[in-house]
């Protein structure tokens, strides 16, 4: 099958455009109580369509995702935290994004999307909710078998809730193409 190359990827809508990957990451809570987790991000992502004359490609973006809490709050961080300490969490995520080729390889990316939680708390932060609105932007480098990506996730209620110290998630993620 004959198809043109360009911007690192490949210039056809069919399904050698989805691609899964695992990503490995670690966070920060939002917020002042915020505590400290590991985050790992399983992810399928679809093109949905492309912008050759611009260079952009749009994508939605399935993630299901584990945050081991590993608080390491100070005894003083401890007493004014408004959820609890110990708490891990597991989401499920749905977005949309778009992805601006800034050279061949390298690229920027913006999403926005939702994410159901297990549990309203991570680590002295309180979610408020276990709805959340997933924000990210991202730097990436792919080339025709990998693709690399250093994203910044943030979890918020989006104000539905009077508690809402939100969650920020710095996540390298690596992929091989499948």
């Amino acid at each position: 099958m004959g198809t043109s190359v360009y911007a690192g990827g490949n210039n056809s809508s069919s399904s050698s455009d989805s691609r899964y990957f695992f990503g490995i990451g670690a966070g920060d809570g939002g917020g002042f109580y915020g505590g400290y987790f590991t985050a790992y991000r399983l992810s399928y992502q679809k093109i949905l369509s492309h912008n050759s004359e611009y260079s952009f490609k749009y994508f939605s973006d399935t993630g299901l995702n584990f945050w081991k809490d590993d608080s390491r709050l100070s005894e003083f961080d401890k007493t004014g935290a408004t959820s609890g300490l110990s708490s891990s969490n597991l989401s499920v995520s749905y977005s949309r994004g778009i992805r601006k080729y800034v050279s061949k390889n390298s690229f920027l990316d913006i999403g926005l999307g939702l994410s159901l939680h297990s549990s309203d708390s991570m680590g002295g932060s309180d979610l408020g909710t276990t709805i959340h609105i997933e924000s990210r932007i991202g730097l990436g480098y792919e080339r025709e078998t990998y693709r690399s990506v250093l994203n910044l996730f943030h979890y918020s209620n989006g104000g539905r809730s009077e508690k809402n110290d939100g969650v920020d998630v710095l996540m390298l993620s690596v992929s091989k193409y499948f």
